[in-house]
């Protein structure tokens, strides 16, 4: 994968860079945010993943890539989005979201996978976007419904298989049983996707 920019009405994406430490540790130590992903890290754990996707972000090509989420009205670094799990052959990539707690509730999850979908399709050799996230996790379900993602192909044969794996944009830390409902997988296509469908969901 490649850096490319991610842009929507509310906000911007741009790379992970080292000044943006405090907003990772934070969502990933933080409990109410951890609790449709996995146990929180601790803060000697969360300062190991970061350093860890920072790392990463420098290999060519990126195997993991991390976006800083920012609110435009604000300037203010309100979440973290990422696309990892990239397989050439199978022509997909995995993306997720997370945001501090004062930006949920305002659509942004909705609004970052419009964006995502847009520029993965156009940036990526690949057929088809994907997320994980527990079954519990009712916000972003809706957000997925709303931007057409269905339940994927093999949804169900590798929830089975994978009972306590976490959630797309949880990365570098162990599974955990502590998530909050089983995860579950959604996924769009690039043939079933069209803008039209995009700027009715916006």
């Amino acid at each position: 994968m490649h850096v490319f920019p991610v842009e929507t009405a509310r906000l911007q994406m741009r790379p992970l860079t080292a000044g943006d430490a405090w907003l990772y540790q934070h969502l990933y130590s933080d409990a109410d945010t951890m609790r449709f992903i996995g146990t929180p890290l601790s803060p000697e754990h969360a300062a190991k993943s970061f350093q860890s996707a920072l790392a990463g972000m420098q290999r060519r090509p990126i195997e993991r890539l991390f976006l800083t989420v920012t609110e435009k009205a604000t300037r203010s670094d309100v979440g973290i989005c990422s696309l990892q799990n990239f397989d050439e052959q199978q022509r997909c990539v995995q993306a997720g979201v997370m945001f501090v707690a004062s930006a949920r509730a305002q659509g942004y999850s909705k609004e970052s996978f419009i964006g995502l979908i847009q520029q993965v399709f156009v940036e990526l050799p690949v057929d088809e976007l994907w997320v994980q996230f527990a079954v519990n996790h009712v916000a972003v379900q809706r957000a997925v419904l709303s931007v057409g993602f269905a339940r994927r192909q093999d949804s169900a044969r590798q929830e089975g298989s994978r009972q306590g794996s976490a959630p797309s944009h949880a990365t570098n830390h162990p599974p955990s049983a502590a998530i909050d409902g089983q995860p579950t997988a959604w996924a769009v296509r690039r043939e079933s996707w069209s803008p039209s469908a995009l700027r009715n969901a916006q």
